[in-house]
Parts: structure tokens; C-alpha cells; sequence
């Protein structure tokens, strides 16, 4: 298999040679290189790179024979007076990433949500990759 290292190494060789291609400041107008890349908000890269992963989850479960597979797909409505987790999305157009029949079990929904981080991103640097996963997941509960 691929160890960590070589692992981490391919990804910023892939991650620098996109960047490189491309121009050299941002939508936000601050130098274009890896690390802003995957950290502006700004021109739409967070949003592709989401879509990406989004579409490759949805292609992984339609390879895998899994039945009713959508992306985007509308939540229905929250009831109105039912208390919800305070980070749940209870807006009228909230949506799942994917929705997939049988991943767990035969006949049963699968809701999955993508979250993209930056890991080597500066704010992250001091805190082990473990706790930043389990930070992403809390938080999108």
C-alpha cells in the first residue's frame, strides 16, 4: 500500500501542479498558490472540489449496485416547534449531498453529507488530523 508520506507528497505534487496551471492570484486578488487554493472561499474552488467529491461518492454507489442514487437531493420540511440539533440545516430548500438505497441495509436510506477541509492548512498545523476529522464531523451534525 501507500504509506502516509508518499501519500502526502502525491497530494501536494497534485495539488501544486492544478494550482500552477492556473493564475497567479486568486478571484480574491492574494497570491495563487497551494495552501490559498484549497482554503479561499472566494471564485468557486471549495465549491468544485466539494462537487468532485460529491460526484465520485454518487459514481462509488452506483458502481457498487446501490439503488435510487441522487445528488442534491431536497430534505423534506422540518415541522415547525420540533427541536433540532443547533447545526441542523431546517431550512425548506435544505438538501443531501447523497442519497443512496441499501449502503446499510437492503431497502434502507442512506443520507451522506460531503464536508471538505484544508488539513495542512496554517490554522490546522497544531492539531492532529484524528481530532480535526472528528471536529469536521461534530460539527456538521
Amino acid at each position: 500500500g501507500i504509506n502516509a508520506e508518499y501519500g502526502k507528497q502525491w497530494y501536494q505534487r497534485r495539488v501544486r501542479e492544478a494550482v500552477v496551471s492556473t493564475q497567479s492570484t486568486g478571484a480574491c486578488g492574494k497570491p495563487n498558490d497551494a495552501d490559498h487554493a484549497l482554503s479561499c472561499s472566494t471564485g468557486g474552488y471549495s465549491i468544485l472540489r466539494h462537487d468532485n467529491i460529491r460526484d465520485l461518492m454518487a459514481e462509488i454507489c452506483t458502481y457498487a449496485g446501490l439503488k435510487g442514487v441522487e445528488t442534491e437531493k431536497l430534505l423534506q420540511p422540518c415541522p415547525d416547534g420540533i427541536q433540532f440539533h443547533p447545526s441542523a440545516n431546517t431550512a425548506h430548500d435544505a438538501r443531501m449531498d447523497v442519497v443512496a438505497v441499501g449502503l446499510w441495509r437492503n431497502m434502507q436510506l442512506a443520507h451522506m453529507d460531503v464536508r471538505v477541509f484544508h488539513a495542512n492548512a496554517p490554522s490546522h498545523l497544531n492539531t492532529p488530523l484524528d481530532q480535526l476529522y472528528r471536529r469536521n464531523e461534530c460539527s456538521k451534525k
